[in-house]
């Protein structure tokens, strides 16, 4: 299609985005700014999203999914967690989920270079599972993310990653986890309400205090100085280093809350449950004479 039809479709689908990637469409796959195969549909490419014009309507919208929700909207929701969430997808395909293995059988004859060798590293294929899984979410009539269950599912993804990070537990993920795990990935890049408050305070305060610093002498006043636009520039790069501090702390304060109720949980499972009241009890003797038996070996 021509790519301001493609252009029109885009905008369709990533209109209710509020934090979504930025979206480039090239007409042909040579347009790409990087080098592509022909058939290439579209790429996620430097944290923008790349797609090509010359495909049908639902292979275009199949790829904006594809690479907005699946690689985009998975590395946001998750952050630096993202690996390890990978990790937990291969583990899922090696423990031979049936969701999974059937998109894993598409991607192992999809991704091969002209002498027939798999060109995928396991993450790299764990990635692309999550990706085509969003594809298969689309929903064409509205336009959004949707699994079968989709609150459903998002909590099941949420207990997840509490029981993977909060109480640092392995396992793998099920192909109707990593459904949620999209879902909410896409909700995110919508926004959730307070996102959207706090963006539109942001915007109001930001046009008050610009109103306010106005005087009607401001088109007469003369060319900032080298010295002031110097200071200006500290007091910006200040002023970012304090938010991301502030950020910094935020986050581990969440996260030692997050740990101290997963330790006060398993804490009152191991006291009220006598089975993993014994376990706890050899646990801790083993972990002594294991510590007893190393003090002395290093004497």
């Amino acid at each position: 299609m021509p790519p301001s039809h493609a252009a029109v479709v885009t905008n369709w689908f990533t209109s209710r985005w509020e934090f979504g990637p930025k979206v480039n469409i090239a007409p042909t796959a040579r347009d790409l700014p990087f080098p592509a195969p022909e058939d290439v549909r579209g790429a996620y490419w430097r944290g923008e999203v790349h797609l090509v014009a010359e495909q049908p309507v639902s292979s275009l919208v199949q790829a904006i999914a594809h690479e907005a929700v699946g690689h985009h909207g998975l590395r946001e929701l998750f952050g630096a967690d993202w690996p390890h969430f990978m990790g937990q997808v291969v583990n899922g395909l090696l423990a031979g989920d049936p969701g999974l293995k059937q998109v894993q059988g598409h991607i192992r004859a999809t991704y091969l270079n002209d002498k027939g060798e798999y060109l995928l590293s396991a993450r790299q294929e764990a990635d692309e599972v999550a990706a085509y899984v969003a594809e298969d979410m689309v929903c064409f009539m509205s336009g959004t993310i949707k699994p079968d269950r989709p609150w459903t599912q998002a909590l099941a993804a949420a207990r997840g990653w509490f029981l993977r990070e909060g109480l640092c537990l392995d396992g793998s993920v099920t192909r109707s986890e990593l459904e949620g795990a999209l879902f909410l990935a896409s909700k995110k890049m919508e926004g959730w309400p307070w996102q959207r408050a706090t963006r539109r305070i942001g915007q109001v305060l930001r046009a008050c205090c610009t109103i306010a610093g106005m005087s009607k002498d401001d088109r007469y006043r003369p060319p900032m100085s080298v010295e002031e636009s110097e200071r200006l520039l500290r007091s910006e790069e200040e002023r970012l280093e304090s938010v991301a501090l502030w950020k910094g702390f935020g986050k581990g304060l969440l996260q030692f809350f997050l740990y101290a109720i997963g330790a006060a949980l398993l804490i009152f499972l191991v006291v009220e449950i006598p089975f993993l009241r014994w376990i706890a009890v050899v646990g801790a003797g083993c972990y002594l004479i294991t510590l007893i038996a190393g003090l002395v070996s290093k004497r």
